[in-house]
């Protein structure tokens, strides 16, 4: 593999990472566990700062105002994910990577690692079929609706449409994400830099003054207009059985989700891919 994979999971989270374990081994990928920032410490110092220099690039529903409870608070829950999110492109702006591409992973939807040969078409197919200036390439958004409308652009093009502009695509996820280096340095800066390098549970959490402080918005509209793609083919199916941001996120939108993906599968004869997210669920701790 020419493309590094690092992923994020939870001390307290053995389940997810025997899954992951099990699914890097049969697949044989290249990887590196970062532990996540657990929300639960309260020695974790989690400081959201708004830069009034940056408004942030206007995707579809990714800014404060879109949402529909734009003055809540943002959980601490969130912000850790996001704090997690900075220490991985941390690491990856130190992880080797031939292509210059790493593909980075929350740990709840790795089943598909376990089965690259049964995947519609390789990263790096799709890496070459984004446009040249692109950063990043959301691999899993959470809709099922949304992937139903993306994996019908892929079946109508003969399998030849393998991104989508993120400026057309309204759902946002970061369970997987391909990255290119490049990247990075629009996405963490000096104080968090010294903050993981000499006061390591302090997290200086910048991000674009109109997008709220959490992962899955902040990467994508962090990011200059015009450089992120979508795939078109859901690859990577949600557990969906829980989640530590938002609990009701899981019937609404993570199982929807799940079910569309498994149909998808179905209907392609992705017999592999159905086999390992058995085989995936069955694992436990």
């Amino acid at each position: 593999m020419s493309i590094p994979l690092l992923w994020i999971n939870l001390d307290r989270a053995p389940q997810r990472r025997a899954r992951m374990a099990w699914a890097i081994r049969h697949g044989g990928w290249q990887t590196q566990r970062l532990p996540a920032v657990d929300g639960q410490d309260r020695r974790q110092r989690l400081l959201a700062w708004p830069n009034p220099l940056r408004a942030g690039t206007a995707l579809p529903g990714l800014r404060r105002l879109q949402e529909p409870q734009p003055w809540r608070r943002t959980s601490r829950a969130e912000l850790a994910c996001l704090a997690s999110w900075k220490r991985l492109l941390l690491l990856a702006a130190a992880t080797p990577s031939p292509s210059g591409w790493l593909l980075l992973m929350e740990d709840d939807l790795g089943a598909c690692l376990a089965a690259p040969e049964d995947w519609a078409h390789s990263l790096g197919a799709l890496i070459d079929s984004c446009p040249p200036h692109t950063l990043a390439i959301q691999l899993a958004p959470i809709s099922g609706g949304v992937r139903r409308e993306l994996h019908q652009r892929w079946l109508s093009s003969g399998g030849r449409c393998l991104c989508w502009p993120k400026e057309e695509v309204r759902s946002h996820g970061n369970g997987a994400v391909l990255l290119q280096q490049r990247a990075i340095p629009q996405l963490i800066g000096p104080l968090e830099r010294l903050c993981a390098q000499r006061a390591a549970q302090w997290h200086p959490l910048s991000h674009p003054w109109q997008i709220r402080p959490v992962a899955d918005k902040w990467l994508y509209g962090a990011l200059p207009a015009g450089s992120c793609q979508v795939a078109t083919y859901p690859h990577f199916c949600l557990e969906a059985t829980d989640s530590s941001l938002h609990h009701e996120h899981v019937a609404a939108y993570h199982r929807p989700s799940r079910e569309i993906t498994l149909e998808l599968w179905r209907r392609d004869g992705r017999h592999d891919l159905l086999a390992a997210q058995q085989q995936w669920d069955s694992i436990q701790a």
